[in-house]
Order: C-alpha cells, then structure tokens, then sequence
C-alpha cells in the first residue's frame, strides 16, 4: 500500500469512525475498512485516538488470568445468571477463560444454578415416569401444565393421555372442575394458615372464590381443614353488630311475606327434612318454596341456590323464589326438574306471573 493510500485511507477511517463512534471491527469491515492494524498503531483503539474520540470500550487484548478474574467477579455479583448473559455483558468468551460455565462458577464459589437442570435432562424415562407419578399421587390437582412446569417433563412424550397416569398411579379420574376446586381449597387453607384471623370476605377477595360452595361447612369447614382454631372471640366482639343484622334480616323477610300475602297463602318458616324454609306460597294449588336473603354488600351465590334446591326436593315443590336486594347476572336455574327464580325485592309483582306459568 502506498503511503498516499495509507493517509486517504486513514483519513477515510476517521471520518467514518466520527460519524459512528461505536463502531466494531466488523461494523468498520462491512463499510470496506480492513487491516487496521496497517493503518494505525494500537489497530481500532489508535484509530479512535487520532479521530480524537474516546473508545467504547477497551480495546487491549487481556491475558487468560484477566478474563477469568472478570468472568468471576461478574458470577459472584450475578449468581443466577447463564452463560450467554456472561458474554454479553462482560464481551468475553467463557471458553476463552473457562473449559466451560460450570468451571467458572466452580473458580467463582458460587453454586452452578444449571447443575439441577442438567440432571432433570438426564433423567431416563423410567425415572421421569416415577416422578410423574409421585407429583400426581401428593397432589391430585396436578394438571400437565404443572408437570412440565414443577418437574421439567414433557408430560406428552412420557404418557398417552392423564388416564394413563392416574391407572399406574391407583388413582381414580379426576375430572378438571375439581381439580380447579382442590387448587382453591389448598390456596384457601394456606390463606388462613398464614391469616389466622381471616374473615371470609377477605378470603373471597383474596384467593377470587367462594369459600361457601368449596366447604362443607363454609368458613368453619375451611379453619377446620386449616388446622386453625376458629376465631370465636372475634365473633363475640362483633356480637351486637351480628343482633343488629339478624334484627334487620328478620325485618326484611317479615316485609317480603307480607307482601306475598297479597298473592296467595303465605306460611313462615317451615321446617322441612334439611332445614327451614323461610317462606311457603300456595296459590292456586300451586306451592312455591320461597328463600329470603338480606345481604346487602354481596350477590347471592351458587351455594344459596343449592340450598334451596334441597328445600325444593325435601318439600316435593319444583318452584323455587329467591328474594334479594341486588340479584345477579344469571337470575334462572334449572336443577333437573326444579326451577329456582332470583327476584329483588322490587319486582314481587312479577311473582303471579312466575307462580301461575311455572317459569
């Protein structure tokens, strides 16, 4: 290369790197810069000097025991991290330094986070199998989802199907529905174990359920299944509030079954197999069994709705009423033979309707 060329090429190099202060060697290569070691004492770094601009980063080679103190330094601030994030963010090639990341975690004294990984790849497909197996069998709601996420197993390629699983596992099937239910009744247990003096709206709220229908015995079931001594004191702290709200209960289905009266006879509270119903109306030889719930910061839920049903099947009715303040979405139901209405106390008018159509 002449010297004319060297200077027209230098001065070419330098304009560019200007305009692009972070250039790479391959950046400077696929503009057509090649050689820079022939242009400039120190290669790409003395090439930025006499441009007059501060390198990017260094550009001196570092010997073997540089890049392993930077690689370690870098594993002990970052214990978690991979080898791709090592290289990019220190710029050096493990293998440049290290056999491999395990070596340099090793040197680091830090814990290499992929050796368990590396072991569950390894696992032969009798072993992956038994660990299947023994997931599903300690937690009945297991779904694949959390197969492949808890063991790191691609369940499809192990078993056919879930069957197959529960078949070697003695397991009878189980159906999605209630494996939603077992996940709500372990993360509402867990709930109180952790809120001993948990209220059921809080648990609702918290675990986005309904504590009533997973519950034999609602909260108290729930505590039980816990472990956890119910709250009584609680109860008897808030005892005249709880007077007042049986008070005002007792005063709204007193308002509602006088205005049935106007419809047909009315009887209160009527003992039946699995309960008392509060409310029987006949009308026209017709009987429907009559439900009356004063809440007034809640929907009524599917366990009112069972409740009711039970009424329906112990007192041989196949009409249901469920009077409210605020009914919900779904106000209709029917439950093999039986049909259950939720009204709001404003609409008994539509009750002779309801009675003499059987809607």
């Amino acid at each position: 290369m002449q010297r004319g060329n060297v200077e027209e090429r230098k001065k070419e190099v330098i304009e560019f790197l200007k305009k692009n202060p972070r250039a790479t060697h391959r950046q400077l290569k696929e503009a057509g810069f090649f050689h820079m070691e022939r242009l400039f004492k120190g290669c790409l770094g003395g090439a930025y000097k006499e441009a007059g601009l501060k390198p990017p980063r260094t550009f001196e080679k570092k010997t073997r025991a540089e890049r392993k103190a930077i690689i370690i330094s870098y594993i002990k601030k970052h214990p978690n991290t991979g080898g791709q994030h090592i290289q990019k963010d220190t710029k050096i090639n493990i293998k440049n330094a290290f056999n491999n990341t395990q070596e340099a975690f090793e040197a680091a004294g830090v814990p290499y986070p992929r050796k368990e990984f590396v072991f569950l790849l390894n696992r032969t497909r009798k072993e992956k199998q038994e660990a299947i197996i023994k997931l599903v069998k300690n937690n009945p709601e297991t779904t694949f989802g959390d197969i492949a996420h808890k063991l790191q197993i691609n369940p499809f390629r192990i078993f056919k199907n879930f069957d197959e699983i529960y078949q070697l596992a003695g397991m009878a099937h189980i159906s999605g529905t209630r494996k939603r239910a077992l996940k709500k009744r372990k993360a509402v247990i867990e709930f109180i174990k952790n809120n001993k003096f948990a209220t059921q709206r809080e648990i609702n709220k918290t675990c986005e359920t309904r504590i009533q229908g997973l519950f034999e015995r609602g909260i108290f079931g729930a505590y039980k299944e816990a472990g956890v001594n119910f709250p009584f004191k609680r109860l008897n702290f808030h005892g005249s509030a709880l007077k007042e709200v049986r008070q005002r209960a007792k005063n709204f289905e007193e308002e509602i079954a006088r205005k049935l009266s106007c419809y047909g006879n009315v009887q209160r509270l009527v003992n039946i197999k699995r309960g008392v119903a509060d409310i029987v109306l006949e009308r026209k030889g017709k009987k429907i069994v009559v439900e009356v719930k004063d809440y007034l910061n809640k929907e009524v839920s599917k366990h009112e709705i069972k409740q009711l049903n039970k009424y329906l099947e112990d007192y041989n009715a196949n009409l249901g009423l469920l009077i409210c303040h605020t009914k919900p979405k779904k106000d209709r139901f029917i439950i093999n033979e039986n049909k259950i209405v939720v009204l709001e106390s404003t609409e008994l008018d539509k009750v002779p309707e309801i009675l003499d159509s059987g809607v």
